[in-house]
């Protein structure tokens, strides 16, 4: 037997609690254990169907409407423009006319987002709007017979879940739960189980389950053997989780994919770039070489001039000539050793034993010759005795000891400090007054970056970066601590024994 229609005004009653949609309705008849729910009579219910593939949607529904039309049942279709035709073709093959049923006024064929737009205010479905809409077409619908159950399939919900409307849509559940409490209505809603394809969806899912009677699982649910709406509401959830499950699978493998190409074509790049900076400093390389036997012409040349008896402005000319071609000699000499450590398998050593005392003393000597207003004072605790290469290290003290010259506090002597009490090791420290810039300290040994902006004038920036790759090549190391209250002190700590011939691993280029 048909429930009795309420009165009419109830059709247009106040706005229903959201909290509705997270409760079974209070009209819907007691939950049936017959799992074929589409094909019975129409009765009081609010079904929804998940589904993944639309074909299989397409074909529930249109057996949905079909079995109304043959019944002589009131009708409504509120779907999208794509799965309305699809429903046509599917009726039209059971002998069924979309056309002849809407003109008959047995079907209301109505599209999704159009009905969406008639009642929506702020993108929220509006109570006075929508009950206004369909409560006037229940009740065109049932015309007829009064007491007719109206059968509707609706897909607005879903087309406001895709669109990312939740919460949209659980207000629309439950205002059709209210709506159904006037009106003898069997409906069925659908949700494309994409919309819960992530694991925090679960209990939004979980939302749209509460918000129906009864739950119709996706296509995948086995056949037979489920009995009861509570089965098949613990299968859609199981759905659900596996749905999700394969998701977080699939997008991992899409992650670890792009994770995978990323890498490929940073390494392809780095690759390249490595290319380019080997070539550059081959390059730079050659051309220090090439460059040795003009700058020795030019060297010879005015060394000849400044023989000469001649007058003071030649005189001059050649020794400001001499002094620009040592510099040149320099930086050449710098180049060719920054070459040999990143391209050229790094530098050769021929160690020696001597005594580093003495080498200081040497290098202190020529730099206070060249600097009559700097002094440099050398301390020794110990025997500073090992095997060395004798011109790596010369190069390493002139280099160090011409820094502090130059950048130490002008007056204030340079300290060298030798510690041989070690068997083992021989510690020096050079100090001067003087801070280096605390932005550049942590790049100062850094080619190209630290050095020259540090001495700004002198060489290519390369002279502390080859130290300290001199100093590596025979097992030592270089660093440098710097503050206003200490000053500026390097600090070389160098093994004894050095093995002839010992070459420092070239470095892998950087690329800045």
């Amino acid at each position: 037997m048909r429930m009795p229609e309420r009165p009419r005004s109830e059709a247009r009653g106040s706005e229903p609690d959201l909290g509705s949609a997270e409760r079974t309705p209070a009209f819907i008849v007691p939950t049936v254990s017959d799992p074929m729910l589409l094909d019975g009579p129409a009765q009081p219910n609010h079904i929804v169907q998940f589904y993944d593939d639309d074909a299989f949607l397409c074909d529930s529904v249109a057996h949905f409407i079909a079995v109304g039309i043959e019944a002589g049942e009131p009708v409504c279709v509120v779907a999208t423009a794509e799965h309305r035709a699809a429903f046509a073709i599917r009726l039209a093959r059971r002998g069924l006319s979309v056309d002849h049923a809407r003109a008959s006024g047995q079907l209301v064929w109505l599209d999704a987002r159009e009905s969406l737009a008639r009642f929506l205010v702020d993108g929220m479905p509006d109570w006075a709007l929508f009950s206004g809409l369909f409560g006037h077409i229940l009740e065109e619908s049932r015309r007829r017979d009064p007491l007719a159950c109206v059968r509707a399939y609706g897909e607005m919900v879903d087309v406001l879940w895709r669109e990312g409307n939740k919460q949209g849509a659980l207000r629309l559940e439950a205002m059709w739960n209210q709506l159904a409490s006037s009106h003898s209505l069997s409906l069925l809603c659908a949700y494309v189980m994409g919309n819960f394809y992530r694991s925090g969806d679960a209990e939004s899912f979980r939302d749209v389950c509460r918000a129906h009677s009864h739950v119709l699982p996706a296509e995948s649910m086995p056949a037979g053997g489920v009995a009861s709406d509570n089965q098949r509401r613990e299968i859609s959830e199981l759905q659900q989780r596996a749905r999700s499950l394969e998701n977080e699978i699939e997008h991992r493998k899409e992650l670890e994919s792009a994770l995978r190409e990323a890498l490929i074509r940073e390494k392809e790049a780095r690759e390249e770039a490595e290319r380019s900076v080997r070539y550059n400093e081959m390059f730079a390389g050659m051309l220090g070489h090439d460059l040795r036997n003009p700058l020795s012409a030019i060297t010879t040349g005015a060394n000849y001039i400044a023989r000469l008896n001649s007058s003071q402005k030649s005189a001059k000319a050649a020794t400001r000539i001499l002094s620009s071609a040592e510099r040149m000699a320099r930086m050449i000499d710098q180049l060719l050793d920054f070459t040999r450590i990143r391209v050229g398998g790094g530098l050769a050593l021929a160690p020696t034993r001597f005594d580093v005392e003495e080498l200081c003393c040497k290098v202190k000597d020529e730099l206070e010759a060249a600097n009559p207003d700097r002094s440099i004072v050398v301390e020794v605790e110990g025997s500073a005795v090992g095997e060395w290469d004798h011109d790596r290290l010369l190069q390493v003290f002139s280099n160090l000891l011409g820094n502090a010259l130059h950048h130490g506090t002008e007056g204030a002597p340079v300290t060298i400090h030798c510690d041989g009490r070690d068997p083992t090791h021989v510690n020096l420290s050079i100090h001067n007054g003087g801070v280096v810039p605390p932005e550049i300290l942590p790049v100062l040994f850094e080619p190209f970056r630290g050095n020259a902006r540090y001495q700004r004038t002198r060489g290519l920036g390369l002279g502390l970066f080859i130290s300290q790759q001199i100093l590596a090549a025979h097992g030592g190391t270089l660093d440098v601590a710097s503050d206003e209250a200490r000053g500026t002190t390097f600090r070389i700590s160098l093994p004894r024994e050095t093995r002839p011939a010992r070459r420092s691993p070239p470095l892998t280029p950087s690329v800045h």
